[in-house]
Protein backbone atom coordinates (compact mmCIF):
# COMPACT_ATOMS: atom_id res chain seq x y z
CA UNK A 1 0.00 0.00 0.00
CA UNK A 2 1.50 4.02 -0.70
CA UNK A 3 1.84 4.77 2.78
CA UNK A 4 3.12 8.48 3.73
CA UNK A 5 4.35 9.44 7.38
CA UNK A 6 6.02 11.80 9.37
CA UNK A 7 6.80 11.72 13.16
CA UNK A 8 5.29 14.11 15.48
CA UNK A 9 4.67 14.50 19.34
CA UNK A 10 1.83 12.73 20.61
CA UNK A 11 0.66 16.79 21.33
CA UNK A 12 0.41 17.88 18.09
CA UNK A 13 -1.22 15.72 16.43
CA UNK A 14 -5.05 17.12 15.17
CA UNK A 15 -8.57 16.28 16.67
CA UNK A 16 -8.94 14.19 13.33
CA UNK A 17 -5.47 12.42 14.63
CA UNK A 18 -6.69 11.57 17.73
CA UNK A 19 -10.09 10.51 16.95
CA UNK A 20 -8.82 8.11 14.28
CA UNK A 21 -6.68 6.92 17.13
CA UNK A 22 -9.10 6.52 19.48
CA UNK A 23 -11.54 4.89 17.12
CA UNK A 24 -8.82 2.16 16.47
CA UNK A 25 -7.85 1.56 20.31
CA UNK A 26 -11.87 1.34 21.19
CA UNK A 27 -12.88 -0.46 17.70
CA UNK A 28 -11.04 -3.62 18.45
CA UNK A 29 -10.65 -6.10 21.55
CA UNK A 30 -6.82 -6.48 20.63
CA UNK A 31 -6.38 -3.23 20.34
CA UNK A 32 -8.53 -2.10 23.89
CA UNK A 33 -5.45 -1.30 25.70
CA UNK A 34 -4.39 1.62 27.60
CA UNK A 35 -0.57 1.02 26.86
CA UNK A 36 -1.25 1.59 23.06
CA UNK A 37 -4.27 4.70 23.98
CA UNK A 38 -3.42 8.00 22.51
CA UNK A 39 -4.19 9.21 26.40
CA UNK A 40 -1.31 7.26 27.81
CA UNK A 41 1.02 8.24 25.35
CA UNK A 42 0.40 12.40 26.35
CA UNK A 43 0.89 11.37 29.44
CA UNK A 44 4.43 9.75 28.65
CA UNK A 45 5.28 13.31 26.57
CA UNK A 46 5.00 14.96 29.73
CA UNK A 47 6.91 13.05 31.96
CA UNK A 48 9.78 11.86 29.57
CA UNK A 49 11.82 13.58 26.52
CA UNK A 50 12.08 12.46 23.50
CA UNK A 51 8.70 10.80 22.73
CA UNK A 52 7.09 10.35 19.44
CA UNK A 53 4.52 8.91 17.22
CA UNK A 54 5.14 7.89 13.74
CA UNK A 55 1.72 8.99 11.59
CA UNK A 56 1.32 7.15 9.03
CA UNK A 57 -1.49 7.94 5.96
CA UNK A 58 -2.86 6.38 3.17
CA UNK A 59 -4.35 8.40 0.77
CA UNK A 60 -4.14 11.66 3.33
CA UNK A 61 -5.79 9.21 5.90
CA UNK A 62 -4.51 8.33 9.06
CA UNK A 63 -3.92 4.59 9.00
CA UNK A 64 -1.22 3.60 11.96
CA UNK A 65 -0.60 5.47 14.38
CA UNK A 66 2.94 4.15 16.30
CA UNK A 67 4.23 5.72 19.60
CA UNK A 68 7.97 5.17 20.74
CA UNK A 69 10.55 7.42 22.36
CA UNK A 70 14.60 7.54 23.04
CA UNK A 71 16.38 6.43 25.41
CA UNK A 72 18.90 9.70 24.90
CA UNK A 73 19.46 12.42 22.94
CA UNK A 74 22.60 9.71 21.78
CA UNK A 75 20.15 7.21 20.87
CA UNK A 76 17.78 9.89 19.04
CA UNK A 77 21.19 11.16 17.03
CA UNK A 78 21.55 7.42 15.80
CA UNK A 79 17.64 7.10 15.56
CA UNK A 80 17.49 3.86 18.29
CA UNK A 81 14.42 3.56 19.60
CA UNK A 82 12.92 2.12 22.59
CA UNK A 83 8.99 1.58 23.76
CA UNK A 84 7.34 4.07 24.90
CA UNK A 85 7.79 4.65 28.42
CA UNK A 86 10.40 2.42 28.75
CA UNK A 87 10.44 -1.08 30.45
CA UNK A 88 7.43 0.30 32.06
CA UNK A 89 4.79 -0.11 29.02
CA UNK A 90 3.83 -3.85 29.13
CA UNK A 91 2.67 -3.28 25.78
CA UNK A 92 4.03 -2.21 22.92
CA UNK A 93 3.43 -1.64 18.99
CA UNK A 94 0.81 -0.04 16.54
CA UNK A 95 -2.85 1.06 17.01
CA UNK A 96 -4.40 0.59 13.47
CA UNK A 97 -7.00 0.33 11.12
CA UNK A 98 -7.84 -3.10 10.75
CA UNK A 99 -6.83 -3.37 6.87
CA UNK A 100 -3.44 -1.77 8.04
CA UNK A 101 -0.55 -4.02 7.06
CA UNK A 102 3.34 -2.87 7.61
CA UNK A 103 6.68 -5.16 7.86
CA UNK A 104 8.79 -3.82 10.37
CA UNK A 105 11.36 -2.37 8.18
CA UNK A 106 9.23 -0.46 6.43
CA UNK A 107 7.48 0.63 9.91
CA UNK A 108 11.40 1.58 11.01
CA UNK A 109 11.60 3.36 7.79
CA UNK A 110 8.84 5.72 8.35
CA UNK A 111 9.68 6.44 11.59
CA UNK A 112 13.01 7.34 10.81
CA UNK A 113 14.76 4.69 13.15
CA UNK A 114 17.43 2.52 12.64
CA UNK A 115 17.21 -0.33 15.21
CA UNK A 116 14.30 -0.41 18.04
CA UNK A 117 14.72 -2.96 20.43
CA UNK A 118 11.76 -3.85 22.19
CA UNK A 119 9.62 -6.58 24.63
CA UNK A 120 5.71 -7.19 25.00
CA UNK A 121 4.88 -7.31 21.42
CA UNK A 122 1.22 -8.65 21.57
CA UNK A 123 1.13 -11.37 19.37
CA UNK A 124 -2.24 -9.86 17.88
CA UNK A 125 0.15 -7.64 15.85
CA UNK A 126 0.98 -10.42 13.79
CA UNK A 127 -2.26 -9.51 12.06
CA UNK A 128 -0.46 -5.79 11.22
CA UNK A 129 2.52 -7.63 9.90
CA UNK A 130 4.76 -7.12 13.28
CA UNK A 131 6.28 -9.83 14.73
CA UNK A 132 9.23 -10.85 17.28
CA UNK A 133 10.44 -14.13 19.11
CA UNK A 134 10.93 -16.07 22.62
CA UNK A 135 7.06 -15.80 23.30
CA UNK A 136 6.21 -15.33 26.54
CA UNK A 137 2.91 -16.04 28.36
CA UNK A 138 0.39 -13.79 29.75
CA UNK A 139 -2.80 -14.33 31.71
CA UNK A 140 -6.24 -12.69 31.26
CA UNK A 141 -9.26 -12.95 33.94
CA UNK A 142 -12.71 -12.81 32.35
CA UNK A 143 -15.51 -12.34 34.69
CA UNK A 144 -18.31 -11.07 32.55
CA UNK A 145 -21.12 -12.00 35.31
CA UNK A 146 -19.13 -10.92 38.31
CA UNK A 147 -16.76 -11.76 40.90
CA UNK A 148 -18.94 -13.54 42.97
CA UNK A 149 -20.22 -15.81 39.63
CA UNK A 150 -16.62 -16.09 38.91
CA UNK A 151 -16.08 -17.48 42.45
CA UNK A 152 -18.18 -20.29 42.05
CA UNK A 153 -16.63 -21.34 38.27
CA UNK A 154 -13.34 -21.24 40.31
CA UNK A 155 -14.63 -23.66 43.40
CA UNK A 156 -15.88 -26.03 40.89
CA UNK A 157 -12.45 -25.88 39.15
CA UNK A 158 -9.96 -25.73 42.27
CA UNK A 159 -12.41 -25.81 45.57
CA UNK A 160 -9.22 -26.29 47.89
CA UNK A 161 -7.91 -23.10 46.34
CA UNK A 162 -11.33 -21.12 46.70
CA UNK A 163 -11.12 -23.00 50.40
CA UNK A 164 -7.92 -22.05 51.20
CA UNK A 165 -7.93 -18.02 50.02
CA UNK A 166 -11.29 -17.84 52.32
CA UNK A 167 -9.51 -19.10 55.22
CA UNK A 168 -6.84 -16.63 54.59
CA UNK A 169 -9.00 -13.68 54.41
CA UNK A 170 -10.94 -14.81 58.19
CA UNK A 171 -8.10 -15.07 59.78
CA UNK A 172 -6.89 -11.61 58.39
CA UNK A 173 -10.21 -10.35 59.82
CA UNK A 174 -10.21 -12.04 63.45
CA UNK A 175 -6.63 -10.90 63.92
CA UNK A 176 -6.86 -7.35 62.25
CA UNK A 177 -10.47 -5.99 61.71
CA UNK A 178 -13.01 -5.99 59.34
CA UNK A 179 -11.91 -5.92 55.59
CA UNK A 180 -12.05 -2.14 54.12
CA UNK A 181 -11.40 -1.84 50.30
CA UNK A 182 -11.23 1.27 48.01
CA UNK A 183 -11.64 0.26 43.99
CA UNK A 184 -10.66 3.58 43.59
CA UNK A 185 -8.96 5.56 46.51
CA UNK A 186 -10.19 9.01 47.42
CA UNK A 187 -6.86 9.78 48.42
CA UNK A 188 -4.61 9.16 45.25
CA UNK A 189 -1.78 11.37 46.31
CA UNK A 190 -0.92 9.52 49.62
CA UNK A 191 -1.76 6.18 49.10
CA UNK A 192 0.22 6.62 45.71
CA UNK A 193 3.12 7.71 47.54
CA UNK A 194 2.72 4.89 49.55
CA UNK A 195 2.73 2.04 47.06
CA UNK A 196 5.58 3.65 45.02
CA UNK A 197 7.46 3.51 48.68
CA UNK A 198 6.28 -0.05 49.29
CA UNK A 199 6.94 -1.67 45.90
CA UNK A 200 10.45 0.11 45.51
CA UNK A 201 11.38 -1.76 49.30
CA UNK A 202 10.20 -5.02 46.94
CA UNK A 203 12.27 -4.78 44.57
CA UNK A 204 15.02 -4.33 46.98
CA UNK A 205 14.32 -7.30 48.91
CA UNK A 206 13.73 -9.37 45.67
CA UNK A 207 16.80 -8.24 43.96
CA UNK A 208 14.54 -7.31 40.96
CA UNK A 209 15.48 -3.84 39.09
CA UNK A 210 14.00 -1.33 40.62
CA UNK A 211 10.88 -0.07 37.75
CA UNK A 212 10.04 3.09 39.50
CA UNK A 213 13.43 4.68 40.31
CA UNK A 214 13.76 8.22 39.09
CA UNK A 215 11.72 11.93 39.19
CA UNK A 216 10.12 11.23 36.21
CA UNK A 217 8.68 7.61 36.75
CA UNK A 218 6.81 9.09 39.83
CA UNK A 219 5.72 12.00 37.52
CA UNK A 220 4.21 9.75 35.49
CA UNK A 221 2.44 7.70 37.53
CA UNK A 222 1.15 10.63 39.25
CA UNK A 223 -0.35 11.85 35.70
CA UNK A 224 -1.83 8.41 35.25
CA UNK A 225 -3.26 8.75 38.39
CA UNK A 226 -5.18 11.90 37.67
CA UNK A 227 -6.55 10.65 33.62
CA UNK A 228 -9.90 9.88 33.44
CA UNK A 229 -10.43 8.36 30.21
CA UNK A 230 -12.53 5.90 29.05
CA UNK A 231 -9.45 4.52 26.85
CA UNK A 232 -6.85 5.45 29.82
CA UNK A 233 -7.85 5.44 33.21
CA UNK A 234 -5.70 5.13 36.37
CA UNK A 235 -7.35 2.71 38.99
CA UNK A 236 -5.67 3.15 42.53
CA UNK A 237 -7.07 0.33 44.88
CA UNK A 238 -6.08 0.43 48.12
CA UNK A 239 -7.07 -3.01 51.55
CA UNK A 240 -7.39 -2.45 54.67
CA UNK A 241 -7.80 -5.01 57.81
CA UNK A 242 -8.80 -2.38 60.38
CA UNK A 243 -6.05 -0.18 60.25
CA UNK A 244 -3.53 -2.28 59.16
CA UNK A 245 -2.59 -1.68 55.63
CA UNK A 246 -2.72 -5.12 53.61
CA UNK A 247 -1.64 -4.48 50.04
CA UNK A 248 -2.03 -2.14 47.11
CA UNK A 249 -2.61 -1.56 43.42
CA UNK A 250 -1.99 0.47 40.86
CA UNK A 251 -3.17 -0.41 37.20
CA UNK A 252 -4.70 1.55 34.47
CA UNK A 253 -8.20 0.67 32.42
CA UNK A 254 -9.15 0.69 29.35
CA UNK A 255 -13.09 0.01 28.51
CA UNK A 256 -13.78 -2.62 30.22
CA UNK A 257 -10.36 -4.01 30.88
CA UNK A 258 -8.12 -3.72 33.84
CA UNK A 259 -4.25 -3.25 33.46
CA UNK A 260 -2.95 -5.42 36.70
CA UNK A 261 0.75 -3.73 36.78
CA UNK A 262 1.77 -2.71 40.46
CA UNK A 263 0.46 -4.65 42.82
CA UNK A 264 2.22 -4.54 46.31
CA UNK A 265 1.73 -6.14 49.81
CA UNK A 266 2.85 -5.67 53.19
CA UNK A 267 5.38 -8.10 53.57
CA UNK A 268 4.33 -8.87 57.54
CA UNK A 269 1.18 -10.03 55.96
CA UNK A 270 2.57 -12.79 53.73
CA UNK A 271 1.06 -16.16 55.25
CA UNK A 272 -2.57 -14.53 54.69
CA UNK A 273 -1.82 -14.20 51.19
CA UNK A 274 -2.12 -10.55 50.69
CA UNK A 275 -1.78 -10.28 47.16
CA UNK A 276 -4.45 -12.60 46.50
CA UNK A 277 -6.83 -11.66 48.88
CA UNK A 278 -5.89 -7.94 46.85
CA UNK A 279 -7.01 -9.55 43.62
CA UNK A 280 -10.51 -11.20 45.13
CA UNK A 281 -11.53 -7.96 46.45
CA UNK A 282 -10.49 -6.23 42.66
CA UNK A 283 -12.78 -9.17 41.42
CA UNK A 284 -15.53 -8.58 43.48
CA UNK A 285 -15.82 -5.13 42.90
CA UNK A 286 -14.96 -5.04 39.18
CA UNK A 287 -18.17 -5.44 37.60
CA UNK A 288 -19.33 -2.71 39.71
CA UNK A 289 -17.13 -0.14 38.29
CA UNK A 290 -17.44 -1.66 34.78
CA UNK A 291 -14.88 -4.09 34.56
CA UNK A 292 -14.77 -7.55 33.05
CA UNK A 293 -11.63 -8.58 32.11
CA UNK A 294 -8.30 -8.32 34.49
CA UNK A 295 -4.85 -8.26 32.15
CA UNK A 296 -2.51 -9.92 34.42
CA UNK A 297 0.69 -8.43 31.88
CA UNK A 298 3.53 -11.19 30.34
CA UNK A 299 5.19 -13.60 32.70
CA UNK A 300 4.04 -16.80 34.25
CA UNK A 301 3.54 -17.53 38.07
CA UNK A 302 1.90 -20.09 40.08
CA UNK A 303 -0.26 -16.75 41.89
CA UNK A 304 -0.85 -15.67 38.34
CA UNK A 305 -2.27 -19.51 36.89
CA UNK A 306 -4.25 -19.68 40.19
CA UNK A 307 -6.41 -16.69 38.49
CA UNK A 308 -6.43 -17.23 34.73
CA UNK A 309 -9.29 -17.96 32.51
CA UNK A 310 -7.01 -17.46 29.45
CA UNK A 311 -3.28 -17.09 28.12
CA UNK A 312 -2.05 -15.20 24.71
CA UNK A 313 1.39 -14.39 24.53
CA UNK A 314 3.75 -11.58 24.05
CA UNK A 315 6.80 -11.61 21.60
CA UNK A 316 10.16 -9.35 21.57
CA UNK A 317 13.37 -8.97 20.11
CA UNK A 318 15.08 -6.04 17.63
CA UNK A 319 14.34 -4.74 14.40
CA UNK A 320 16.89 -3.69 12.45
CA UNK A 321 17.08 -1.73 8.84
CA UNK A 322 20.87 -2.87 8.68
CA UNK A 323 23.39 -0.76 8.47
CA UNK A 324 26.96 0.04 10.13
CA UNK A 325 24.50 2.03 12.97
CA UNK A 326 22.69 -1.15 13.80
CA UNK A 327 25.02 -3.56 13.62
CA UNK A 328 27.00 -1.56 16.47
CA UNK A 329 23.84 -1.66 18.57
CA UNK A 330 23.74 -4.94 17.96
CA UNK A 331 26.71 -5.79 19.25
CA UNK A 332 27.06 -3.35 22.24
CA UNK A 333 23.39 -5.15 23.39
CA UNK A 334 25.05 -8.66 22.93
CA UNK A 335 28.02 -7.42 25.36
CA UNK A 336 25.71 -6.22 27.46
CA UNK A 337 23.72 -9.75 27.39
CA UNK A 338 26.57 -11.33 28.32
CA UNK A 339 27.11 -9.42 31.50
CA UNK A 340 23.37 -9.51 32.82
CA UNK A 341 23.00 -5.93 32.07
CA UNK A 342 19.54 -5.09 29.67
CA UNK A 343 16.40 -5.45 30.84
CA UNK A 344 13.75 -6.88 28.11
CA UNK A 345 10.99 -7.81 30.89
CA UNK A 346 9.23 -6.28 34.19
CA UNK A 347 7.75 -8.74 36.32
CA UNK A 348 5.21 -6.65 38.86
Amino acid sequence: MDLKADVVAPSQLSEGDIAAWNSFTSGSAELSVAFLSYPYALVAEKSFPNVRVCRVRRNGRPVIFFPFQFRSLAHQWFGIGERLAGELSDYFGIAGEKTARIDPRTLLRLSGLRALLFTHLDESQNVFGLSGEAPEPGHLIDFPNGGATFWQERRILDKKFVVDTERRERNLVRDFGPIRFQFQSTGTDADLEKLICAKREQYVRTKTGDALRGHSTRAFLQLLSKTDHPLCSGILSTLYAGDTWVASHFGVRCNRTLHYWFPVYNPQLASYGPGRLLLRQVLNSGNEYGIARIDRGAGDTVAKRDFSTSQHHFLQGLWSRGGVTAAGYRAGLSAMWRLGNVTTSKQP
